[in-house]
Protein backbone atom coordinates (compact mmCIF):
# COMPACT_ATOMS: atom_id res chain seq x y z
CA UNK A 1 0.00 0.00 0.00
CA UNK A 2 1.33 3.59 -0.61
CA UNK A 3 2.23 5.99 1.96
CA UNK A 4 0.21 9.16 2.48
CA UNK A 5 3.48 10.98 1.60
CA UNK A 6 3.43 9.13 -2.25
CA UNK A 7 -0.15 10.23 -2.51
CA UNK A 8 0.31 13.67 -1.88
CA UNK A 9 3.38 13.40 -4.48
CA UNK A 10 1.39 12.14 -7.31
CA UNK A 11 0.85 14.46 -10.08
CA UNK A 12 -1.69 13.82 -13.38
CA UNK A 13 0.01 13.74 -16.76
CA UNK A 14 -2.04 16.16 -17.77
CA UNK A 15 -1.57 18.36 -14.79
CA UNK A 16 2.02 18.40 -15.76
CA UNK A 17 1.40 19.13 -19.32
CA UNK A 18 -0.81 21.73 -18.32
CA UNK A 19 1.89 23.46 -16.69
CA UNK A 20 4.12 23.37 -19.60
CA UNK A 21 1.84 25.12 -21.69
CA UNK A 22 0.40 27.99 -19.29
CA UNK A 23 4.39 28.51 -18.76
CA UNK A 24 4.57 28.86 -22.30
CA UNK A 25 2.11 31.49 -23.26
CA UNK A 26 2.72 33.18 -20.07
CA UNK A 27 6.28 33.87 -20.75
CA UNK A 28 5.18 35.10 -24.72
CA UNK A 29 2.45 37.70 -23.60
CA UNK A 30 4.84 39.19 -20.92
CA UNK A 31 8.09 38.73 -23.73
CA UNK A 32 5.13 40.05 -26.40
CA UNK A 33 3.94 43.62 -25.04
CA UNK A 34 7.27 44.29 -23.36
CA UNK A 35 9.77 44.35 -26.48
CA UNK A 36 6.62 45.87 -28.74
CA UNK A 37 6.57 49.06 -25.88
CA UNK A 38 10.31 49.18 -26.81
CA UNK A 39 10.11 49.21 -30.16
CA UNK A 40 7.85 51.92 -30.21
CA UNK A 41 9.74 53.71 -27.85
CA UNK A 42 12.84 53.58 -29.52
CA UNK A 43 13.01 51.31 -32.81
CA UNK A 44 16.56 51.71 -33.51
CA UNK A 45 17.92 50.75 -29.98
CA UNK A 46 14.94 47.95 -30.33
CA UNK A 47 16.78 46.25 -33.34
CA UNK A 48 20.75 46.94 -31.90
CA UNK A 49 19.59 45.12 -28.24
CA UNK A 50 16.77 42.78 -29.52
CA UNK A 51 18.70 39.52 -28.31
CA UNK A 52 19.51 41.35 -24.96
CA UNK A 53 16.11 42.86 -24.41
CA UNK A 54 14.91 38.89 -24.48
CA UNK A 55 17.43 37.76 -22.45
CA UNK A 56 16.73 40.35 -19.77
CA UNK A 57 12.64 39.53 -19.68
CA UNK A 58 13.42 35.65 -19.59
CA UNK A 59 15.81 36.35 -16.97
CA UNK A 60 13.42 38.41 -14.93
CA UNK A 61 10.30 35.96 -15.30
CA UNK A 62 13.04 32.87 -13.98
CA UNK A 63 13.86 34.95 -11.94
CA UNK A 64 10.04 35.84 -10.51
CA UNK A 65 9.69 32.14 -11.00
CA UNK A 66 11.84 28.80 -10.67
CA UNK A 67 14.55 31.13 -9.18
CA UNK A 68 12.32 32.26 -5.94
CA UNK A 69 9.60 30.11 -5.72
CA UNK A 70 10.95 26.85 -7.25
CA UNK A 71 7.96 26.73 -9.35
CA UNK A 72 7.24 28.11 -12.92
CA UNK A 73 4.44 30.93 -13.94
CA UNK A 74 2.06 27.76 -14.83
CA UNK A 75 3.17 25.42 -12.28
CA UNK A 76 1.30 28.04 -9.53
CA UNK A 77 -1.52 28.56 -11.36
CA UNK A 78 -2.71 24.73 -11.06
CA UNK A 79 -0.73 24.65 -7.83
CA UNK A 80 2.34 22.70 -8.40
CA UNK A 81 5.83 22.74 -7.99
CA UNK A 82 9.39 21.94 -8.13
CA UNK A 83 10.59 19.48 -4.87
CA UNK A 84 12.31 21.23 -2.88
CA UNK A 85 15.11 19.12 -1.68
CA UNK A 86 16.32 18.06 -5.22
CA UNK A 87 16.18 21.73 -6.39
CA UNK A 88 19.80 22.66 -5.24
CA UNK A 89 21.76 25.57 -5.72
CA UNK A 90 23.71 24.14 -8.82
CA UNK A 91 20.58 22.31 -10.42
CA UNK A 92 18.92 25.81 -10.11
CA UNK A 93 22.22 27.51 -12.41
CA UNK A 94 21.71 24.83 -14.68
CA UNK A 95 18.32 25.31 -15.16
CA UNK A 96 18.81 28.97 -15.78
CA UNK A 97 21.84 27.67 -18.12
CA UNK A 98 19.34 25.43 -20.21
CA UNK A 99 16.02 27.15 -20.19
CA UNK A 100 17.29 30.90 -20.87
CA UNK A 101 21.08 31.14 -22.15
CA UNK A 102 19.84 29.00 -25.21
CA UNK A 103 17.37 31.39 -26.41
CA UNK A 104 19.91 34.08 -25.94
CA UNK A 105 22.46 32.46 -28.14
CA UNK A 106 20.07 31.83 -30.42
CA UNK A 107 18.36 35.33 -30.71
CA UNK A 108 21.74 36.75 -30.95
CA UNK A 109 22.80 34.45 -33.89
CA UNK A 110 20.21 35.28 -35.71
CA UNK A 111 20.37 38.85 -35.41
CA UNK A 112 24.23 39.53 -35.32
CA UNK A 113 25.37 36.69 -37.12
CA UNK A 114 23.30 35.98 -40.22
CA UNK A 115 25.94 35.79 -42.69
CA UNK A 116 28.04 33.08 -41.28
CA UNK A 117 26.45 29.92 -42.97
CA UNK A 118 28.67 27.67 -40.32
CA UNK A 119 26.78 28.91 -37.19
CA UNK A 120 23.41 28.91 -38.76
CA UNK A 121 24.07 25.21 -39.88
CA UNK A 122 24.90 24.14 -35.99
CA UNK A 123 22.12 26.09 -34.50
CA UNK A 124 19.87 24.21 -37.07
CA UNK A 125 21.69 20.84 -36.10
CA UNK A 126 21.29 21.66 -32.52
CA UNK A 127 17.63 22.38 -32.84
CA UNK A 128 17.15 19.31 -34.62
CA UNK A 129 18.53 17.61 -32.11
CA UNK A 130 17.06 19.37 -29.23
CA UNK A 131 13.41 18.21 -31.03
CA UNK A 132 14.01 14.58 -31.47
CA UNK A 133 15.42 14.28 -27.89
CA UNK A 134 12.07 16.34 -26.70
CA UNK A 135 9.84 13.54 -28.88
CA UNK A 136 11.75 11.00 -26.79
CA UNK A 137 11.05 12.32 -23.61
CA UNK A 138 7.30 12.87 -24.24
CA UNK A 139 6.93 9.24 -24.86
CA UNK A 140 9.08 8.38 -21.70
CA UNK A 141 6.60 11.47 -19.95
CA UNK A 142 3.76 9.19 -20.91
CA UNK A 143 4.99 6.16 -19.99
CA UNK A 144 6.28 7.17 -16.77
CA UNK A 145 4.48 10.60 -15.85
CA UNK A 146 7.40 12.31 -14.43
CA UNK A 147 9.64 14.97 -15.72
CA UNK A 148 7.31 16.63 -18.72
CA UNK A 149 10.40 18.70 -19.92
CA UNK A 150 13.86 17.76 -21.35
CA UNK A 151 15.74 19.88 -18.68
CA UNK A 152 13.48 18.48 -15.85
CA UNK A 153 14.98 15.11 -17.03
CA UNK A 154 18.24 15.98 -17.54
CA UNK A 155 18.37 17.23 -13.86
CA UNK A 156 16.42 15.00 -12.03
CA UNK A 157 13.60 17.81 -10.95
CA UNK A 158 10.06 16.13 -9.66
CA UNK A 159 6.94 17.81 -9.51
CA UNK A 160 4.74 17.76 -6.26
CA UNK A 161 1.43 18.65 -5.98
CA UNK A 162 0.67 21.46 -3.36
CA UNK A 163 -3.25 20.27 -2.75
CA UNK A 164 -4.67 17.24 -3.36
CA UNK A 165 -4.07 15.06 -6.21
CA UNK A 166 -7.45 15.16 -7.71
CA UNK A 167 -7.92 17.18 -11.11
CA UNK A 168 -10.81 19.39 -10.66
CA UNK A 169 -12.74 19.44 -14.33
CA UNK A 170 -14.74 21.98 -15.09
CA UNK A 171 -17.95 20.39 -17.08
CA UNK A 172 -19.57 23.74 -17.58
CA UNK A 173 -16.87 24.61 -19.66
CA UNK A 174 -16.88 21.64 -21.49
CA UNK A 175 -20.55 21.56 -22.33
CA UNK A 176 -20.06 25.09 -23.40
CA UNK A 177 -17.29 23.86 -26.32
CA UNK A 178 -19.73 20.56 -27.12
CA UNK A 179 -22.67 23.24 -27.76
CA UNK A 180 -20.48 25.32 -29.83
CA UNK A 181 -18.62 23.06 -31.46
CA UNK A 182 -22.77 21.62 -32.79
CA UNK A 183 -23.70 24.74 -33.50
CA UNK A 184 -20.84 25.50 -35.75
CA UNK A 185 -21.24 22.07 -37.40
CA UNK A 186 -25.37 22.95 -37.80
CA UNK A 187 -24.23 26.09 -39.64
CA UNK A 188 -21.50 24.20 -41.89
CA UNK A 189 -24.10 22.39 -42.32
CA UNK A 190 -27.14 24.12 -43.60
CA UNK A 191 -24.98 27.21 -45.09
CA UNK A 192 -24.39 25.86 -48.22
CA UNK A 193 -28.15 24.58 -48.89
CA UNK A 194 -29.03 28.69 -48.31
CA UNK A 195 -29.17 30.11 -52.07
CA UNK A 196 -27.63 33.41 -50.95
CA UNK A 197 -28.25 35.29 -54.52
CA UNK A 198 -32.23 34.50 -54.05
CA UNK A 199 -31.98 35.67 -50.18
CA UNK A 200 -29.94 39.22 -51.37
CA UNK A 201 -33.12 39.64 -53.80
CA UNK A 202 -36.03 39.07 -51.50
CA UNK A 203 -34.50 41.34 -49.32
CA UNK A 204 -33.79 44.07 -51.58
CA UNK A 205 -37.05 44.12 -53.38
CA UNK A 206 -39.01 44.07 -49.82
CA UNK A 207 -36.83 47.45 -49.64
CA UNK A 208 -37.49 48.94 -52.84
CA UNK A 209 -40.68 47.73 -53.35
CA UNK A 210 -42.74 45.75 -56.07
CA UNK A 211 -40.74 44.81 -58.92
CA UNK A 212 -41.37 46.73 -62.12
CA UNK A 213 -43.03 45.20 -64.76
CA UNK A 214 -41.59 46.47 -67.62
CA UNK A 215 -39.21 49.63 -69.21
CA UNK A 216 -38.53 51.52 -72.11
CA UNK A 217 -35.76 49.42 -73.90
CA UNK A 218 -32.31 51.49 -73.66
CA UNK A 219 -29.58 50.19 -76.73
CA UNK A 220 -26.92 49.66 -74.14
CA UNK A 221 -23.43 51.27 -75.26
CA UNK A 222 -19.79 49.84 -74.17
CA UNK A 223 -18.00 52.56 -73.74
CA UNK A 224 -14.41 52.91 -71.81
CA UNK A 225 -16.07 53.97 -69.00
CA UNK A 226 -18.22 51.10 -68.85
CA UNK A 227 -18.48 48.37 -65.91
CA UNK A 228 -20.63 45.29 -65.14
CA UNK A 229 -23.11 46.30 -63.39
CA UNK A 230 -23.01 43.05 -60.79
CA UNK A 231 -19.00 42.87 -59.99
CA UNK A 232 -18.14 46.36 -60.74
CA UNK A 233 -15.09 45.45 -63.18
CA UNK A 234 -14.23 45.59 -66.72
CA UNK A 235 -17.24 43.41 -67.97
CA UNK A 236 -16.10 39.84 -69.71
CA UNK A 237 -18.15 38.95 -72.55
CA UNK A 238 -20.78 41.55 -72.46
CA UNK A 239 -24.08 40.88 -72.13
CA UNK A 240 -27.31 42.87 -71.28
CA UNK A 241 -31.02 42.08 -70.19
CA UNK A 242 -33.05 43.73 -73.21
CA UNK A 243 -34.16 46.46 -70.27
CA UNK A 244 -32.47 49.75 -68.86
CA UNK A 245 -28.90 49.12 -71.30
CA UNK A 246 -26.72 47.91 -67.90
CA UNK A 247 -24.68 45.69 -68.98
CA UNK A 248 -23.36 42.55 -67.27
CA UNK A 249 -20.35 39.88 -67.82
CA UNK A 250 -21.88 37.06 -69.04
CA UNK A 251 -20.74 34.68 -65.83
CA UNK A 252 -22.43 37.53 -63.64
CA UNK A 253 -25.48 37.34 -65.94
CA UNK A 254 -25.75 33.40 -66.30
CA UNK A 255 -24.49 32.74 -62.78
CA UNK A 256 -27.38 34.90 -61.22
CA UNK A 257 -29.89 32.70 -63.59
CA UNK A 258 -28.97 29.24 -62.86
CA UNK A 259 -28.79 30.26 -59.22
CA UNK A 260 -31.90 32.62 -58.85
CA UNK A 261 -34.84 32.06 -61.69
CA UNK A 262 -36.33 35.58 -61.08
CA UNK A 263 -33.31 37.30 -61.03
CA UNK A 264 -33.97 40.85 -61.50
CA UNK A 265 -32.11 43.47 -63.42
CA UNK A 266 -29.96 45.76 -59.91
CA UNK A 267 -30.40 49.05 -61.59
CA UNK A 268 -34.49 49.13 -62.78
CA UNK A 269 -35.48 45.83 -61.10
CA UNK A 270 -37.35 44.40 -64.31
CA UNK A 271 -37.04 40.58 -64.47
CA UNK A 272 -34.70 38.94 -66.97
CA UNK A 273 -36.46 38.65 -70.01
CA UNK A 274 -33.65 37.01 -72.10
CA UNK A 275 -29.44 37.17 -72.19
CA UNK A 276 -28.86 39.14 -75.35
CA UNK A 277 -25.02 39.16 -76.31
CA UNK A 278 -23.76 43.14 -76.90
CA UNK A 279 -22.96 43.77 -80.45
Amino acid sequence: MNSPENKSNFVSRVNQLDAVHLNRDIGKIFRDNLLETVQILSPVIYTKIKPELELMVQSGLWMGSVGTQCATFGQKLLMLSYDKESLTLSRLSLHFALTVVPLYLKSNAENRFVNKEWLQKALNVGEHIAIALSIINFFRFLKTGKKPSLVDFFLGLDIISLRSNQRNVGYKYMTRELIWGGFMELIGLILPLINIHKVQRIIKSAFKGEVLSGVNFVTPRLTAMTVCGFCGDRPTLPHHMGCCGEVFCYYCLQGNLESDSQFCCVKCGVKVQGVYELC
